[in-house]
């Protein structure tokens, strides 16, 4: 029987306990604040909005220590794993995934990459899936044809909390956030299928940027369905956000699971403490 090994990255949004129980391998993307390098598994979101709110500093993202990627991949090949699935956060949002391509080549050992398409509990869910069908007795490449089906089923929307951070991570330009200021517009993004970051719509106030998801999220449901009747409802520290969005899914679709979650750190660098998004896989 293969001996596989499970990796993922710290974008999955997996804490340390329930990655242990499962037996998964976390490899944290790095956070840099004012020139200083942070795991971002190590560094709570409270921590990160003390440096960069409270005392100023920039922060910013960097993907996984490379030389901790070989080495990770090195042990694992003594310990007597045949090989590893890695489920990555999307290549449009991190260069992980190639670089653990390349970490495991430089190791010499087997690893089948996977890019999720996705980052946070819809990485974490195909993580799921494919342990699911590995106890099922599935081959290395049935679980990895069935994660890369998976990866299309994907919903995410996010309202920006801060368009600050966007325009210093270079994400929309000083144009775009004057505007938005002015005009009090919340401005939602989502994932295109290949995981890219791209606009979904404007809204004018919180209160319709709020119903412009949940509008979507209903419409989604009734076409596709939603996996395991879950959706996940997340933000940074905005909890009272947080709790509207809850009320509104509440309201419109009762029936629905709501998994309340924070953003990882590294969602806050780039969208800002104020951030709330929803997210869930289609049925």
């Amino acid at each position: 029987m293969t001996k596989i090994a499970w990796i993922t990255d710290s974008m999955a949004n997996f804490s340390k306990e329930e990655a242990a129980r499962l037996g998964v391998d976390i490899v944290p993307i790095q956070l840099i604040v004012d020139g200083s390098g942070y795991s971002e598994v190590d560094l709570s979101i409270e921590d990160l909005h003390r440096y960069m709110i409270d005392q100023k500093k920039e922060a910013k993202t960097s993907q996984p220590i490379f030389g901790d990627f070989i080495a990770r991949y090195e042990r694992l090949k003594e310990e007597g794993y045949d090989c590893a699935i890695a489920v990555h956060c999307s290549n449009g949002l991190s260069s992980t995934v190639k670089n653990s391509s390349a970490a495991a080549e430089a190791a010499g050992f087997k690893v089948y990459t996977v890019d999720s398409h996705a980052a946070l509990e819809a990485q974490q869910e195909l993580v799921r899936l494919g342990l699911a069908a590995e106890a099922e007795g599935k081959s290395v490449e049935e679980i990895v044809a069935l994660l890369e089906a998976w990866r299309d089923k994907k919903n995410f929307f996010m309202i920006i909390g801060n368009m600050e951070t966007m325009r210093r991570g270079g994400r929309v330009s000083s144009g775009e956030m004057f505007l938005a200021n002015i005009l009090n517009i919340k401005p939602i993004i989502t994932l295109d299928e290949t995981g890219k970051v791209i606009p979904f719509k404007k809204a004018r106030s919180l209160k319709k940027a709020y119903a412009e998801m949940v509008t979507e999220l209903e419409r989604r449901h009734a076409a596709n369905g939603i996996h395991n009747n879950r959706v996940f409802v997340q933000t940074a520290l905005a909890p009272e956000m947080q709790d509207n969005i809850v009320a509104l899914i509440q309201a419109k679709l009762p029936d629905i699971e709501i998994v309340k979650t924070r953003f990882c750190p590294s969602i806050a660098v780039h969208a800002g403490f104020e951030t709330v998004g929803i997210l869930w896989l289609n049925a």
